[in-house]
């Protein structure tokens, strides 16, 4: 064979070798690309304050190019997700009121798949919040009677109160809160909000209610609210917390009170009440109120110097002159400092 005849075999073999590779590539990235089909759309929904986009697997996919439009703008690339079994996205940066479109495309190497054109529709808006439960004051609560305050207690010893009252010469109620060593279980030894609603003053006519858990030295907005028929309601915080019945009560002028007592001898209370607003059938913030102490334990004092100007009242003292062995249950009527309003 010449030179010449195997010059043409090179250049012929040499040509084949050029283009055979280049044909075959392109047939190995066509039936790439023919097999990463478009992924189906499945829905976009509100997630609180974002919208979850999310459609289903594409069989090859490497990962997910999620496109979005706004009303009627054009598509525009949103984000890459990576790994081809997860089929979600959640969108943050979006706006309550706006018309948003999602689509996407699933990508393997630099090849990518159809998409759906239409997309999956949401018009993203964010309920209004609701607004709070409006609290319970005296200005907004019916009532016959009402007494609220902010009320701190402290102490030492083995018990101490602080309590909103509303009386008749012969009943009662009272609403606040008390630390008591000696509390039946499950109280024993717990600072806690306490009703007791006393029928009668004979022995058995009272019943006590322990509402729930709170804390010395920390202020509380306390109300205690008596309508017409004898139903006693309380509140801490303008929260309804307890109603009870107390039938002589009812249709009866009653006597609204704050009170500080100790259990026993040696044992001391800090009660302060302040900004104290009261009702008596008809509540007016203009009504000038007077204070008449009840003093039933020497060792107890009452400020009301400035309950005038600001409706605060501080009741404090140590327990003195009983025996050791009596306290606030066999000697109430000696262990407390009372303010009537009259």
């Amino acid at each position: 064979m010449n030179r010449k005849s195997i010059k043409k075999i090179m250049l012929f073999l040499l040509a084949f070798m050029l283009v055979f590779p280049v044909y075959s590539a392109g047939k190995a990235q066509t039936v790439q690309a023919a097999s990463l089909k478009a992924p189906k759309l499945v829905s976009a929904v509100r997630v609180n304050k974002t919208v979850k986009f999310t459609w289903k697997k594409s069989t090859g996919a490497s990962g997910y190019y999620v496109y979005r439009k706004v009303g009627s703008s054009s598509w525009k690339k949103l984000a890459t997700v990576r790994g081809g079994s997860k089929t979600s996205y959640v969108d943050k940066k979006v706006v309550s009121g706006k018309t948003y479109y999602y689509t996407v495309k699933a990508y393997k190497g630099r090849k990518t798949s159809s998409y759906n054109k239409t997309g999956k529709k949401i018009v993203y808006k964010v309920p209004a919040a609701k607004p709070a439960a409006a609290k319970a004051t005296i200005e907004n609560t019916a009532s016959a009677y009402t007494i609220e305050a902010d009320v701190n207690l402290s102490g030492s010893g083995t018990g101490y109160h602080a309590k909103l009252v509303a009386v008749t010469p012969t009943s009662a109620i009272s609403f606040g809160i008390q630390y008591d060593q000696y509390a039946r279980a499950p109280y024993t030894g717990k600072t806690m909000f306490m009703v007791e609603n006393v029928r009668s003053n004979n022995p058995g006519g009272q019943d006590y209610y322990w509402v729930k858990q709170g804390a010395t030295r920390k202020t509380y907005h306390l109300m205690l609210a008596v309508e017409k028929n004898g139903t006693c309601k309380c509140y801490i915080d303008g929260k309804l917390v307890k109603t009870v019945k107390n039938k002589n009560l009812a249709n009866q002028t009653l006597y609204l009170r704050v009170e500080g007592s100790a259990r026993k001898k040696g044992d001391s209370v800090n009660a302060v009440f302040s900004n104290i607003k009261l009702k008596a059938k008809t509540y007016s913030p203009d009504t000038v109120w007077g204070t008449y102490a009840f003093i039933t334990n020497r060792g107890m004092k009452a400020d009301v110097s400035s309950f005038s100007a600001l409706g605060k009242i501080a009741i404090k003292g140590t327990i003195k002159g009983i025996s050791s062995s009596q306290d606030w249950d066999s000697a109430y009527d000696k262990v407390s400092g009372i303010i009537q309003f009259t």
